[in-house]
């Protein structure tokens, strides 16, 4: 046989055993080694289909029950379950075009607890849009709107999600809920974690992240929050939030109590609080600001942690900081224009450093205090207090205060003020204009090295001499000596250097 006639003999049998041993075009063998069976599914195809791109299934739920791994790959519709996610599924589809539904109001649209992906897709209606029991499961550029109860539950595994949008459609309900079970005991608790970021959470939502559990932590990076009363509420666990913009809300933006709160670069707007904080076992805040404030800026109660570059704006009747026990360490801060009290603090323990206290007001004429320390231990180094309608300073109700390097001005009632037993150790200050430079009563002890006064009303010191109440000074430069000859203060005061 002459050999181009054997070779096309030859030929056909080759492509035809090339193509029998080829893969099928729904089978994609990935670089590790793993074969993924893709299904392409279309609400609005117009026959039953067999799962290829050219003849799409229609039911979702058919496309489910193939063996896997499986990426689906959804058209433009609505599908209707509930749906369970096999472990390792992804689904793809074309943006919002593609929703995911559920008839009952109270069913979840979907529930994975193994592996699982989500991309490109909304989801809409159920009482959740998504359970997670388990696995790890990735959303990308998903939606979540009209859910009853929230949008995505979290009881075990890991959710991460990338872009994503949740939308409240009516008032209450949860963002995202992570809820880790009971510890008890401890070495049967299920992790539960997630990842949340350049995402949304708009409308009234109660809560658009809520962590539950000693054994929930979240993650949030570049998330913004506008309409939700609570930003986020931890309860128990640990979050970390870098990044992040709540406006519009009533409640407290962020909060936690008995859990850990680590937040860094973060704007408030609005809300009742911008921050509240109850019995933290750690409380970091670096680089925050809140403005228009309902109550107080920041409160913070029996927590430990840290304050840095906190930036209050026009607070409400409870202050720009409410501070109330706990040991906290506040650097770096500003208070501009409060009402009641700038920066007031109750029991505990405080060091603050580096802080600017600007016009702070009083309805009723009562407060109006720039830093108001009460039963408290403070280490105070390094602040301005300007424009106030009560004292720069006050100590009272046996708190224990040192303070250092203060400039003082506009003080409209005392420049340092001590009451009710407490003590101020001051040295270092500068008092410009101010009713008295310094006020003591109710036994109080008011001890001061090297202090500036000038522009005073009504007086260096005045003293209510009763009791134990005590005035200490040395080294007071003042053109005004009035109040000296009172009993109960010590020590006198020379006139400024004339200027050269």
């Amino acid at each position: 046989m002459p050999d181009c006639v054997r070779f096309r003999t030859v030929l056909p049998l080759i492509l035809m055993l090339c193509t029998c041993r080829a893969p099928s075009p729904r089978e994609v063998i990935r670089p590790g080694g793993e074969t993924r069976t893709h299904v392409w599914v279309d609400a609005a195809g117009s026959g039953p289909g067999d799962g290829t791109r050219e003849q799409p299934l229609r039911s979702l739920a058919e496309a489910l029950i193939r063996p896997g791994p499986l990426t689906v790959h959804l058209g433009a519709g609505t599908y209707t379950g509930p749906f369970t996610l096999p472990e390792g599924v992804r689904l793809e589809g074309q943006g919002p075009a593609s929703v995911l539904a559920t008839e009952g109001a109270e069913a979840p649209v979907l529930r994975a607890s193994r592996d699982a992906a989500l991309v490109d897709l909304a989801v809409r209606g159920g009482g959740w849009g998504l359970e997670v029991g388990g696995g790890r499961v990735r959303l990308e550029r998903v939606g979540f709107s009209g859910q009853r109860t929230g949008a995505v539950r979290v009881e075990a595994g890991r959710l991460e999600v990338q872009a994503g949008r949740f939308e409240a459609t009516e008032s209450g309900g949860t963002g995202v809920l992570l809820e880790a079970a009971p510890r008890a005991p401890e070495s049967q608790a299920h992790a539960v974690e997630a990842r949340i970021t350049a995402s949304a959470f708009n409308g009234p939502y109660r809560r658009a992240v809520r962590v539950r559990g000693a054994g929930a932590r979240v993650e949030l990076e570049d998330v913004k929050f506008f309409g939700p009363d609570s930003a986020l509420g931890v309860d128990g666990g640990h979050a970390d939030v870098r990044h992040a913009v709540a406006e519009g809300g009533k409640g407290s933006a962020f909060s936690v109590v008995d859990g850990v709160l680590l937040l860094e670069d973060a704007q408030v707007t609005g809300h009742e609080y911008a921050l509240s904080a109850t019995r933290a076992m750690r409380l970091e805040v670096r680089r925050f600001t809140s403005v228009r404030a309902v109550r107080a800026g920041l409160g913070v109660v029996g927590s430990k942690g840290v304050l840095e570059d906190v930036v209050v704006r026009d607070s409400g009747d409870y202050g720009g900081l409410q501070l109330v026990g706990g040991d906290l360490q506040v650097q770096r801060f500003r208070v501009d224009g409060s009402a009641e009290y700038g920066l007031s603090a109750l029991h505990g323990r405080l060091r603050l450093r580096d802080g600017t206290i600007l016009r702070v007001r009083s309805a009723d004429g009562s407060a109006g205090d720039g830093l108001q320390l009460r039963e408290v231990e403070a280490d105070v180094e390094g602040v301005v207090v300007r424009d106030v309608e009560g004292s720069c300073i006050l100590a009272a109700q046996a708190a224990h205060v040192k303070l250092r390097d203060a400039e003082l001005r506009g003080c409209r009632y005392s420049g340092l003020a001590v009451d009710t037993q407490a003590r101020l150790e001051a040295t270092e200050v500068v008092i410009d204009g101010a009713g008295a430079a310094m006020t003591a009563m109710g036994q109080g002890e008011l001890r001061v090295d090297v202090l500036t006064a000038s522009g005073l009303a009504d007086g260096l010191v005045w003293a209510d001499c009763q009791g134990t109440t005590r005035v200490s000074l040395e080294r007071v430069r003042s053109e005004d000596a009035r109040g000296l000859p009172s009993s109960c203060v010590a020590g006198r005061a020379e006139k400024p250097a004339a200027p050269r």
